[in-house]
């Protein structure tokens, strides 16, 4: 945890009190004891630092008692996702790692390929989906947590929602596309990405043309075939670098 997360309503008066995995993340892993400063901040908004003005009150709760919050909230990152859902371990990873990395959003569609039973897994909850961003939020010291929505029927929901009515770049990753990421995402790209990942065994040749109806260009990150988690770190990855060139 690299830095405390707190929803608006847990600040009141300055102090915000932790009775949760965070307060025993604090005392257990940091060993943050009274009189420690720790960095926090608020959901979607501003990250400063706090100190910690009781380790283990009456109730094993830690207060924290905020010293300023001025460092400027995240900013919506650029990217947004189109994930066909995982196995729900992999989501539980793949969730972490891309609000460490910065998603603006993610929507988990239903795709052929994709088993049935998923969707009946506690962790599409939408409790169980947010705990898991906040967690990779914290990882990842950003304040911007991304909204998440859980789609059972691809076709309307890219028929609709993806009907190519804005200006961004529309890339879907397919291993064995002719094109490269960066044929569609080029070096200095300063506009917004949706990006669409397909399950383990891929998308079928029905749901890639659906997409291509939409404007994406099916490109590949490099000549590896990469597990679901894997792929969105790689993919996150190369788009930040290609924006910086």
């Amino acid at each position: 945890m690299n830095l405390v997360l707190l929803r608006p309503d847990e600040i009141d008066g300055g102090e915000a009190r932790l009775r949760d995995r965070r307060a025993a993340h604090l005392r257990d892993v940091i060993g943050a004891g009274e009189g420690s400063r720790v960095r926090v901040g608020v959901v979607r908004g501003p990250r400063g630092t706090a100190r910690v003005a009781a380790a283990r009150d009456g109730n094993g709760d830690v207060v924290l008692s905020l010293d300023a919050l001025d460092q400027p909230a995240t900013p919506r990152p650029p990217v947004d996702l189109v994930l066909a859902v995982p196995r729900p371990k992999a989501l539980r990873r793949v969730l972490q790692s891309a609000a460490a990395l910065g998603v603006g959003r993610i929507d988990l569609v239903n795709a052929w390929r994709v088993e049935k039973s998923f969707f009946h897994s506690p962790v599409l909850a939408a409790g169980a989906l947010r705990d898991e961003l906040i967690a990779g939020c914290e990882q990842g010291a950003t304040t911007w947590v991304p909204d998440v929505a859980v789609h059972e029927l691809l076709m309307p929901f890219v028929e609709s929602s993806l009907s190519g009515d804005d200006d961004r770049a529309r890339v879907l990753l397919h291993p064995h596309a002719g094109a490269a990421i960066e044929t569609r995402i080029t070096p200095g790209h300063r506009g917004r990405v949706v990006a669409a990942i397909g399950p383990e065994g891929g998308w079928i040749d029905r749901e890639l043309a659906t997409f291509e109806e939409q404007s994406f260009a099916a490109v590949h990150l490099g000549e590896r075939v990469l597990r679901v988690e894997t792929a969105v770190s790689v993919l996150l990855a190369q788009i930040a670098l290609l924006r910086r060139l």
